[in-house]
């Protein structure tokens, strides 16, 4: 695998409805909207500014670094011309949902690379998420909790707790080293939220396991570059996919499905497609161990920063 010098932090929010919230079968896009808009309320400090692009306050401003990255200057454009975003939302629930009042809603959010040293301001922005209301009928929620979690060990720290005014800055910080291997040869992959992976312009929908570590490549070797210590700059990306040629796959069972988003307009609606389903492979996983983990905790392919492309890895005996 090429080195990735890409640390992070998985969070698990937790909200309580003060009014009924209704929320659409995917609602990322939704979290990821009112959260982004609690922080450019308190981060932006010119907003007659129509966009963040020429702002001299670019490169320090947490919108700007997480809503609208730019390309480090060792980055040519051409080769990344969207810069991914280091924020992650984790929730996938597939159908309609109403939260009653009294009731939780909790999603995970993964916080990447630099903007780690932001956290104050997004620990401070999750306190606003549900201030103005979220979902069709735009119902209140209240914070009850920010916790951050190693999801492998089960290992927990407090960060934010209701309306307590104190505020724990050290999550739990975790780097590729830090997640487990594989030993057994054989795994199941089951699709949590609908996955689009390109190849040559086209959707893929046979999923074969170097096209798999293809794209996971991508994602995370974008990710490192623009937000973490670029380790992976010049390294060989071919040597992995090629390996996986050796990975059998047993079976796919799997589903196209689409969602409906609605845009930043009215009326804008976005078609999201993608596949739903299960993957098994057979082989020696212990070389690709480390970013088949990396891609189940920052997600893969397109819409991955709100929820698309979420899976989980079963090991088989």
């Amino acid at each position: 695998m090429p080195p990735f010098d890409l640390p992070f932090a998985v969070l698990r929010v937790t909200l309580t409805a003060r009014e009924m919230v209704q929320l659409p079968p995917f609602p990322g896009s939704k979290l990821e909207g009112a959260f982004g808009r609690a922080l450019y309320q308190l981060a932006c400090t010119q907003p007659q500014r129509e966009t963040c692009r020429g702002c001299p306050l670019h490169g320090i401003c947490p919108y700007g670094l997480s809503y609208a990255p730019s390309l480090p200057p060792e980055i040519k454009a051409s080769s990344l011309g969207t810069p991914p975003r280091p924020i992650v939302f984790r929730v996938a629930y597939g159908e309609e949902r109403y939260v009653q009042p009294g009731e939780e809603l909790t999603f995970g959010m993964v916080v990447i690379g630099h903007a780690l040293t932001q956290l104050p301001y997004l620990l401070a922005a999750l306190r606003e998420v549900g201030v103005a209301g979220l979902g069709r009928t735009r119902g209140q929620l209240d914070l009850q909790e920010v916790v951050s979690v190693q999801p492998y060990s089960g290992q927990e720290v407090t960060l934010l707790s209701g309306n307590d005014i104190g505020v724990n800055l050290t999550p739990i910080i975790l780097r590729p080293a830090d997640l487990p291997g594989m030993t057994t040869l054989r795994i199941r992959v089951h699709l949590r939220s609908l996955l689009h992976l390109k190849q040559g312009g086209q959707m893929v929908e046979d999923i074969q396991f170097s096209v798999l570590i293809r794209a996971l490549q991508r994602r995370i070797g974008n990710l490192e570059q623009v937000h973490g210590g670029a380790a992976s700059l010049g390294a060989d990306f071919g040597a992995l996919p090629g390996l996986a040629h050796s990975i059998q796959t047993i079976y796919q069972y799997l589903r196209p499905a689409s969602q409906l988003r609605k845009g930043s307009r009215p009326r804008e609606k976005t078609s999201m497609e993608g596949l739903l389903g299960t993957l098994e492979y057979a082989g020696d996983f212990t070389s690709f161990a480390p970013l088949l983990r990396l891609g189940e905790q920052l997600g893969i392919g397109k819409w991955a920063h709100f929820g698309a492309g979420l899976y989980d890895i079963e090991e088989l005996a």
